[in-house]
């Protein structure tokens, strides 16, 4: 009779065998779980000792501190209002999963440093004209970045299926303009309007939609200026015109662009309007016509998805003068013709807009926004 002995292994095999494996933990406390070893084939064993202690040669298990928290991911939604963070990473993530159509650009630095970022989104006809939207420009209006990012949302995952008043168009999506005071309003002050520039020696912040070039702190004769040179006022406008980066960002990404925009949309809230030029003075502009039937075609619009009213007419007329605003300087200016500030939810709610309604009020826009492109196609 034989016997088959197994050899003994070898001490280099030993090692290497102990190389392939390496300890896995969760974000639960390391006491209250088994010990876990991933194996080279991918499987895992749980070790039932846990006061067992590995030998002291084994020197390249990994030893967690005392807690180990798993890396939490933010999905954007439309549930509940977002972090600077999850909005850029969701403009990320559609640049990444629609290459053809998606790209996310820097325009340029906020006064603390901070990116803002754009999505445009193209089907990259020459033909195309262009359209801009851009939201939180006064921070604490975050339903503004919701509805944007909504829109770009259902743009970007309907892109082929569009109309082609929709798809004939280079779409430039700002979520969030003031990145600074958007970040403030979450982790200092929540009702905080401007932008975080520091000036006479402290954060004063500029009132950014009162730093635009055209009728920058122009007198309507009336009261006040529609501005006030005041830094402590809400609506400072700053040292100079375009005296912020983020102001400058705006006027250089249109003024430089080479396709010839057509819509400038602003949001803000929380007043239910869609208004338009002049801010600063009394007299129509010379498509008031024009613009109001635009406008009222929006907010039939919007009445008929969810039956809210939304009125419509001058900026002056609807709610009070306001001079060196982004709307008056992108008609004027930059010549662009559909120039809108649409101030959306609520009347009732203000700033504070329950997340309950986030939907609803993108929902409403855009269906406005598809009724506006196709006007904009037949005129």
């Amino acid at each position: 009779m034989s016997v088959s002995l197994k050899p003994p292994r070898s001490p280099r095999m030993k090692r290497m065998q102990r190389q392939d494996l390496f300890y896995i933990y969760d974000d639960r406390d390391a006491s209250s779980v088994s010990d876990q070893t991933e194996c080279a084939d991918g499987s895992t064993q749980t070790i039932i000792n846990r006061r067992r202690r590995l030998p002291t040669s084994v020197t390249n298990t990994i030893t967690p501190r005392r807690k180990l928290k798993k890396r939490k991911i933010r999905l954007m939604d439309w549930k509940k209002y977002h972090r600077l963070s999850v909005i850029y990473a969701f403009i990320d993530d559609l640049e990444r999963d629609f290459p053809a159509i998606c790209t996310v650009s820097v325009i340029g630095k906020s006064v603390e440093g901070r990116d803002i970022k754009m999505l445009k989104i193209s089907n990259s006809n020459a033909n195309n004209s262009a359209v801009w939207l851009d939201a939180c420009i006064h921070p604490r209006e975050w339903i503004s970045t919701a509805v944007v990012t909504y829109i770009a949302d259902v743009l970007v995952r309907n892109f082929h299926t569009l109309s082609t008043s929709i798809t004939n168009k280079d779409w430039h999506i700002i979520p969030v303009l003031n990145p600074d005071g958007y970040e403030y309003t979450h982790t200092g002050e929540r009702m905080w309007r401007k932008n975080r520039a520091w000036y006479g020696g402290e954060c004063v912040g500029v009132d950014l939609n009162r730093n635009f070039s055209y009728a920058w702190g122009q007198s309507n004769g009336e009261q006040s200026n529609g501005s006030s040179d005041d830094p402590s006022h809400v609506f400072y406008r700053g040292p100079a015109p375009f005296s912020e980066p983020e102001t400058v960002a705006v006027r250089d990404t249109i003024l430089g662009s080479g396709t010839p925009f057509k819509v400038f949309l602003s949001f803000h809230s929380y007043f239910e309007l869609i208004i338009f030029p002049w801010g600063n003075r009394k007299d129509p502009c010379p498509d008031y016509l024009h613009l109001l039937e635009a406008g009222t075609i929006m907010a039939r619009a919007i009445h008929e998805t969810t039956g809210k009213t939304y009125k419509v007419g001058s900026t002056k007329d609807l709610t009070y003068y306001a001079c060196g605003t982004s709307i008056d300087w992108s008609y004027s200016i930059a010549k662009i013709p559909y120039s809108f500030m649409v101030e959306l939810r609520s009347r009732k709610h203000k700033f504070r807009l329950p997340k309950e309604q986030i939907m609803d009020n993108c929902v409403e826009i855009w269906n406005a926004v598809i009724k506006l492109m196709e006007y904009v196609d037949q005129n």
